[in-house]
This record gives C-alpha cells, sequence and structure tokens, in this order.
C-alpha cells in the first residue's frame, strides 16, 4: 500500500513530535500552519484566526499577517471558533474567551457548579474586516465549543452554541439566529437529548458526563430552506434534526452515519454537493480507534445519501501510547476556490489539500487499506435507522459485522430512502451506486410498490412495472460490473397499518415478492428470501409484530434476523 506521509506540525507550545499522520495518495500537505475557520473577504484576502485575533493571508495562505480585532488583555479565543463572511461584506467571528474561563465540575453534586464559565462572545466587523466593534457577550455559563456559522439564503445567520446544564450534568445545545447581520440575536428551542445523550454507564462506556448530552453540532441549510442538524452524542453514530427556521427543532432521531465520540462538519460546496468531515470507529462494534482516522463523503441530495466514506488522513495510536496524542478530529473545511478544499483538525494538526473530484468516487490505495465495496439499495427497511434503530443495529452494519468476523474485509454502504419505490431507484442508481463502483450490491423492494394510498384503488406501481424495474436494476449494476443479490421484503407485522382499500398490506405484498422470485430466477440472481423466512417463522408461533417497531420496520431484533439471512448469502458470493 503507497502512503503518502505527512509530517506531523507542532502544537504550538508542545514538545516532540508525535507519529507520522498518513495522508490519502490524492491530498496533498497544505503549507499553512493554522487550523480553519477561514473565509474569504471581498478584497480576495483569506481570513484566519488564532488565539490574539486575525491573521489575514493575500497569497493563497503562503504566508499570513496577524491583525488586532480585540483587546487581548481581555479576551484569548480558544482554538473552537467559528468564523462567517456573510453575502453583504459583514464579518463575525464567535468564539469562547479563555481569560474567563472557571472550570468547577463535580458529578456527584450535578454536574457545573455555580461560577463554571467559558463564555461566548461575538466580534464584528461591518466593513469586510477593516474595522472592528468590541466583542459582545452571547452566552454565559460553561459553553464547550461553538464551530459553525452559516448565513441562509434569506439572510438570517445561524449559530450553533451549547450550554452546560445541571442536574445531571450535561450540555445542551443552543441554536442562535440573527436577522440583522448579527447585530442582535435570538435563540429557540433548547435541545437537549437528556439521558438518551448521557455520557455515563454501560451504552457509552464512559464515565462522568463533563462531555454528557448532545453537543458540537454541524448545521446546513438544504436547497429546499430547511435546516438540518447533526449532533455528536457517545453512541456510535449523529443524532439527526430538522427545522424550518432555526429556531424550532424536530425531534431527534438516529442518522444513518455511523460517526465515533467526536463532531463532524458539514458544508455546502460551490458545486451544489454538501461535503462532511467527521471521525468514525475503526472498529464500530468494539468503538476502537475513534479519532485515529479522518473520513470525507459528499451527498448531491442534502444528506439522505452519502458516498462511500473516505479516509483521507490517518494516525494510528501505537501501543501503550496515550491515545489523545494521535487524535485527528474537530476538522474544519474550507473551499478557497471552487472544487479544491482546505482541509485542517484542531486536535492533530491535519493540514491537507484536496480536490472535490478526486474523492467523489473511491479511489485506490486508501491509507486505511482496501475494502471490498458492498451498496445496500432499497427503501425506509434498508436505511434501517430510525427511533430504537442506530446505525449499527441495522441489517447493513450487521451484515458488514458478520462479514469481518468471517475474515473479509468488507465496506458496506447504505443507501435506503424512505418511501422509494424501483422507479425512484433506477432514477439515482448511477448517482448513488454504479458511481461508487461496488463490487456488490444487495437490492431489496416492494412495499412501497405494492402500497395503495388512502383514496386509491390500485397499487403505487404495478406488478409488471415493478418485475421490470428490477430486471432492468440487475441488468445496469452487471453491466457496471457489479455482483447482484435480490431480497424480498420480510413479511408485515400482524398489527400492520392497513392500506388504502382497507386490505392487509401483505397480501399484495405477497405478490410482489412472488414477482422478486422470477426475476431472481430468470436473470440467475442469488436470492435471500425474507418474506418466506418471516412467514414460516410466524407459521410456527412467532408473533412477527416483535420484530418491528411498528409493524413494518424491523427493529434491533428484526434486523438481527436479516443479516443472519443476508451475511452467508454474500459471503459465498465474496469467496
Amino acid at each position: 500500500m503507497i502512503l503518502r506521509a505527512l509530517i506531523c506540525l507542532l502544537l504550538s507550545g508542545a514538545a516532540p513530535a508525535r507519529a507520522e499522520i498518513f495522508l490519502h495518495a490524492r491530498a496533498e500537505r497544505l503549507a499553512v500552519p493554522h487550523q480553519g475557520p477561514f473565509v474569504r473577504t471581498g478584497d480576495g484576502a483569506i481570513w484566519g484566526l488564532d488565539e490574539r485575533g486575525a491573521l489575514v493571508s493575500r497569497d493563497e495562505g503562503k504566508t499570513w499577517a496577524a491583525r488586532t480585532i480585540f483587546d487581548s488583555a481581555t479576551f484569548v479565543s480558544r482554538k473552537e471558533r467559528a468564523l462567517l463572511r456573510t453575502r453583504e461584506g459583514v464579518v463575525l467571528y464567535a468564539f469562547l474567551n479563555e481569560r474567563e474561563k472557571v472550570f468547577k465540575w463535580d458529578d456527584k453534586l450535578g454536574g457545573p457548579l455555580e461560577g463554571c464559565r467559558l463564555p461566548v462572545y461575538v466580534g464584528r466587523s461591518a466593513d469586510d474586516g477593516k474595522t472592528w466593534a468590541a466583542p459582545v457577550l452571547l452566552q454565559d455559563g460553561w459553553c464547550g465549543a461553538v464551530r459553525q456559522m452559516i448565513q441562509l439564503k434569506s439572510g438570517r445567520i445561524v449559530l450553533v452554541s451549547q450550554v452546560a446544564k445541571a442536574n445531571p450534568g450535561r450540555h445542551v445545545t443552543l441554536v442562535y439566529v440573527s436577522d440583522d447581520l448579527g447585530k442582535s440575536w435570538r435563540t429557540g428551542d433548547v435541545i437537549d437529548l437528556g439521558a438518551q445523550g448521557n455520557y455515563a454507564g454501560k451504552v457509552a462506556g464512559l464515565t462522568g458526563a463533563t462531555h454528557g448530552g448532545g453537543i458540537e453540532a454541524t448545521v446546513l441549510e438544504k436547497q429546499n430552506g430547511d435546516l438540518k442538524l447533526l449532533l455528536r452524542v457517545p453512541h456510535g453514530h449523529f443524532e439527526e434534526m430538522t427545522s424550518k427556521d432555526g429556531l424550532k427543532w424536530s425531534a431527534s432521531m438516529p442518522s444513518t452515519l455511523e460517526a465515533s465520540d467526536s463532531p463532524g462538519m458539514m458544508v455546502r460546496l460551490a458545486s451544489g454537493r454538501v461535503a462532511l468531515l467527521w471521525n468514525r470507529y475503526t472498529d464500530p462494534e468494539k468503538k476502537l480507534g475513534r479519532r485515529e482516522e479522518l473520513s470525507l463523503a459528499f451527498s448531491e441530495n442534502d444528506g439522505v445519501t452519502w458516498t462511500f466514506p473516505q479516509v483521507i488522513a490517518v494516525n494510528r495510536v501505537p501501543p501503550g501510547a496515550r491515545e489523545g496524542a494521535y487524535w485527528l478530529s474537530y476538522p474544519y473545511l474550507f473551499e478557497p476556490v471552487p472544487g479544491r478544499l482546505w482541509i485542517s483538525t484542531m486536535q492533530g494538526d491535519v493540514r491537507a489539500a484536496l480536490a472535490e473530484a478526486d474523492f467523489l468516487a473511491p479511489t485506490a490505495q486508501p491509507p486505511d487499506g482496501s475494502a471490498v465495496r458492498i451498496v445496500m439499495l432499497g427503501d425506509s427497511i434498508t436505511r434501517g435507522a430510525r427511533p430504537g434503530v442506530t446505525p449499527q443495529t441495522t441489517f447493513s452494519a450487521r451484515t458488514q459485522a458478520a462479514l469481518r468476523a468471517a475474515g473479509v474485509r468488507a465496506a458496506v454502504h447504505n443507501v435506503g430512502i424512505g418511501s422509494e419505490r424501483t422507479d425512484l431507484a433506477l432514477a439515482r442508481l448511477e448517482r448513488d451506486v454504479i458511481s461508487q463502483r461496488p463490487a456488490l450490491v444487495a437490492v431489496m423492494y416492494g412495499a412501497n410498490d405494492s402500497w395503495v394510498d388512502t383514496g386509491q384503488t390500485a397499487s403505487r406501481l404495478g406488478e409488471d412495472a415493478f418485475g421490470a424495474n428490477l430486471r432492468e436494476i440487475v441488468r445496469r449494476l452487471r453491466a457496471a460490473g457489479s455482483q447482484v443479490v435480490l431480497m424480498t421484503g420480510p413479511k408485515i407485522g400482524e398489527k400492520n397499518r392497513r392500506n388504502g382499500l382497507g386490505e392487509d398490506p401483505n397480501l399484495r405484498l405477497a405478490r410482489y415478492m412472488t414477482v422478486t422470485r422470477q426475476v431472481a430466477q430468470e436473470t440467475g440472481t442469488p436470492l435471500v428470501d425474507h418474506f418466506a423466512g418471516w412467514d414460516e417463522a410466524q407459521r410456527g408461533g412467532r408473533v412477527l409484530q416483535e420484530w418491528t417497531t411498528d409493524g413494518m420496520h424491523p427493529n434491533p431484533a428484526g434486523h438481527a434476523e436479516m443479516a443472519a439471512r443476508l451475511a452467508p448469502v454474500l459471503l459465498a458470493r465474496l469467496r
């Protein structure tokens, strides 16, 4: 395996250098000593930040000049910062003031004690960085990090923050909005996950609650104007929330993204794609290696589906070494010109540049080693993640774990989309599947194709169209060089929702699963027959409702049963 090594830069004031950071072969060392965030002002200069103020480069990062933007006797900025230049030329800087830091925390007494504070300030320049007003206090109390600020199409500014709460000690997320370019701010719902985000206990495997809660969120404005928020939690995935205005937020639910106990960064690129930088466990089953790898993925549908995550930087922890000395985390992403990305991290001092186009599809010689790429294509049953079902407990993740336990280094990528039919799958097949060059694709549809909506008398898609679409999916995937495995969907539970005709939906679903079996036989495609397996289990006394969250969608037990059927078939094909 060919790796490009990037010698670690020393942390300011740090002693000896740490081990080499290995960059992806298509990334290059960025000769910029500073971490993000960065912005470009109207005169073409690039602005960054350090503890004492601003840094300005007029030669694309080759050299930097310090700029005083606040009184350093009063303010010292911690490294967790947010920076924004608005379309109107207003520059805003949100930071935590180290000068006022007082850490007083005792889990036995409820967490943060009276006087525990690390306040948030906002600095503002109304003239594109030429002059700066004195920073204004935005939030008192203890804030562990403030990392991102964006401007919406409407002009509204959204800033994500957090604050510590007591009894129990935890953090809650606060989203501030400004409709006057940062002159004044207001906040809406307090995003408090309570026990769901608690770090103490067996689930998280950690003690203490000083980082408990839902914290260090990244935020994105979707193309339709809604907002999407990904929260850091300690349970192996991001929690996802949505909002219409940044003030009122939906209930959280598990995202499809597996993530270690670290924050991510979503950024809308000039191409219209969304880029995500984040950390994943090197071993998601054992929750090991939580910050040794920095991953990158892209989305062309506002984060509904993502490209295969690609590891772009690695720093392995030697046996017996202190894990924190090798972390590559707290990422920032800046696009100085369309298609070129600057990537930096607060922890680990990654400084890299890469071309967006080089990473839209999996590349050769990844620094974490090659893996057999497998895609799971389907609807919400394939997507899996929902209240009560984390991405690690879906049949996709369980299948990956089973393959790896059997000695196959597999990367199983889930591109399931809720409510999807086979005609919609065909429309995105090139973008979400073929472009990712998978070795094998497992396909499962039928629940939505066969469904009859209220007021209708026929299924959403006829049986003939359903069969034709499945055949075309198989044909296109094989033409692209991928093996294909077809699956029938699981039988729906006893307490199911009746369709628009008042029928038990299993009556129609059974016919569509028969079509799936016929297509598999006609095309010589291996078949995993979940429907028949669940039907047999029901006839043997199994209550199928116990394998679902709502009668239709599998719960963790149902996903485990599906993975047990699927993994041996995939293993046989791969061997």
